[in-house]
């Protein structure tokens, strides 16, 4: 039975929460469902959200008032307060979904998944980049074997991060954020999984080059996937004075793609044996012209998750299983830096420093 609207929450009322304001919050989302409170542990950050949409404004998400009679709530907070905050809501039954990552080590991860089946409500992850028509490209041509054997894959995120944005109090802190390659860099990790994994194994270096964090502001990792190729990962918040590349290269025996954007929004660069198509044809048809790094796709996957919560569909758009698989590759990397050596993926390794006080 389809219900007329969705009541929804917003928990953490920073910048991604402005982005969803932008983007979301517009009248085709009102016909579908009806945000009625936000929440935000500054009730003046709250507050001044709430006002520009007349509605309630909370400073603990745990206050009935905040949530009672809601079907949905999105998670924008700090990354190490997301556990919590999800283990609450869904043990309200209460669906969720929640910024990348869902948790910050696999065994909460898991933990979320089991409870959410268990009390039969979404638990959903938000990677928005999967849903980039230039990323759908790509997964076209990786599913129908168009670039035949696959030689390998390269990811780059050359970003610009000066000091002041690790002086608040959570960005660059093991328990709460982690570094580049699990701020930053997680949607291209999660990109590079998704579509070429599973992965064998890994070996990584990290250092703090410009930037003072607890985590790393700079990381290489060498990837080995099942399939037998190789692949690259070459992030860092260090590069100055701006942001220069975020990339995913593939390279194939029937060809090569490369896609850009600050958001993974274009195709940089296509070339295919045997079919004579201009780059300017394929990027006038998959290109997208994006504000800012978060892209335009928490529209659709927002809407999409909207629209199978009114059908009574509790599976997520990204499941718990996904982020889990995405969270144990970055905790193999930050094992592999911490021992220095090669780590299977097989052997579920976790870091020492992830998701702790350290």
């Amino acid at each position: 039975m389809k219900k007329k609207f969705l009541k929804i929450g917003l928990i953490g009322c920073g910048r991604v929460a402005e982005h969803y304001k932008k983007k979301v919050f517009n009248k085709k989302f009102f016909r579908e469902a009806q945000l009625v409170s936000v929440c935000d542990k500054s009730i003046i950050k709250s507050k001044n959200y709430a006002k520009s949409l007349k509605i309630k404004a909370f400073k603990n998400y745990r206050d009935p008032k905040f949530y009672t009679n809601i079907d949905l709530v999105f998670i924008l907070t700090s990354s190490g307060s997301h556990f919590e905050i999800a283990k609450f809501l869904i043990k309200k039954k209460i669906n969720v979904l929640c910024e990348k990552p869902l948790t910050m080590t696999p065994d909460k991860t898991l933990f979320l998944e089991q409870l959410s089946k268990k009390n039969h409500v979404m638990c959903g992850v938000v990677f928005q980049n999967r849903f980039n028509k230039s990323i759908q490209f790509l997964k076209e041509l990786v599913e129908k074997k168009k670039l035949g054997k696959i030689v390998s894959v390269s990811i780059k995120l050359l970003w610009c991060r000066y000091q002041d944005y690790y002086n608040d109090e959570w960005h660059g802190k093991w328990k709460d954020d982690g570094g580049v390659i699990n701020q930053q860099a997680i949607h291209h990790v999660d990109v590079m999984r998704w579509l070429f994994g599973p992965i064998k194994s890994v070996c990584a270096v990290s250092s703090n080059r410009l930037n003072r964090l607890q985590a790393e502001d700079t990381m290489h990792v060498l990837v080995k996937f099942s399939n037998g190729f190789n692949g690259t990962i070459e992030a860092t918040t260090a590069t100055r004075p701006l942001d220069l590349e975020a990339s995913v290269t593939v390279l194939g025996e029937k060809g090569r793609i490369v896609i850009s954007g600050i958001a993974l929004n274009q195709i940089k660069d296509f070339k295919m044996k045997l079919l004579n198509i201009k780059l300017s044809k394929i990027k006038k048809k998959y290109d997208e012209k994006v504000q800012n790094g978060y892209g335009n796709n928490h529209v659709f996957l927002i809407n999409e998750t909207i629209r199978r919560l009114k059908r009574n569909i509790i599976n997520p758009v990204v499941s718990c299983h996904e982020a889990l698989m995405t969270t144990k590759l970055i905790h193999s990397i930050y094992y592999s830096c911490e021992k220095k050596k090669w780590v299977k993926m097989n052997e579920n390794k976790k870091s020492k420093k992830l998701g702790k006080n350290n």
